[in-house]
């Protein structure tokens, strides 16, 4: 059964129509703010990746280099392994063993949340020379989401108006397992729709909203 979630309170909207038993759906959070207020019902964006690095592994052969590397919102923590094979060209692992995709030294590689060009050394790499690029994990703080998921997937929803402050913020968000009233949602759009239902957050119009209906007898 759905626990009661509202009393008169002008910095809550209502956008929840269901929600696990026991407060399930929620989860004490930190969401990190920029100067501004957020309110009430505003999709939020969990910050699970941090900064990354390349290094040449140890017994290589040739020395690249790698310029500044973007991480992205499809990026994910922990350690991808780069493998040449050839001189000038390699192909990109991902931490869970997924191949991520080909790349060519001198040429922007943009695949899988990574963004980084690779530039030849002084010694050419040969055939089966390793590198790793370490992605840092994030905060697990929480930032409002961006249109189209620019930076990370909409992960959660805030339940209580934020005041405008700079820094971060203790609150409390619904993270999983609810089914909510698009309309009193901030941010939505159809990335951020998708996102919230990898988390079992379910977004409904008015006329969506699930009835029981009884068959006659």
């Amino acid at each position: 059964m759905a626990t009661a979630l509202y009393n008169v309170h002008p910095r809550l909207k209502l956008f929840v129509l269901s929600e696990a038993s026991n407060q399930r759906s929620r989860d004490n959070i930190v969401v990190t703010q920029t100067g501004t207020a957020i309110d009430s019902g505003t999709l939020l964006t969990k910050v699970d990746t941090g900064t990354a690095a390349f290094a040449m592994d140890a017994g290589a052969t040739g020395n690249p280099t790698s310029g500044t590397i973007t991480v992205g919102a499809a990026a994910m923590p922990g350690v991808y392994t780069v493998e040449f094979t050839a001189a000038t060209k390699f192909t990109v692992e991902a931490p869970d063993g997924v191949t991520v995709g080909t790349g060519t030294l001198g040429s922007a590689f943009n695949k899988g949340g990574l963004s980084f060009t690779l530039t030849a050394g002084g010694t050419p790499a040969v055939a089966g020379d390793t590198a790793k690029i370490t992605v840092a994990a994030g905060s697990n703080k929480y930032v409002v989401y961006t249109a189209d998921g620019a930076a990370g997937p909409a992960d959660a929803i805030l339940y209580q108006t934020l005041p405008a402050a700079t820094g971060d913020a203790k609150a409390v968000g619904f993270t999983r397992d609810c089914e909510v009233n698009r309309f009193e949602l901030t941010g939505l759009d159809a990335v951020g729709e998708a996102g919230l239902a990898q988390k079992g957050i379910i977004c409904r119009s008015n006329t969506a909203v699930l009835g029981i209906s009884t068959p006659a007898l």
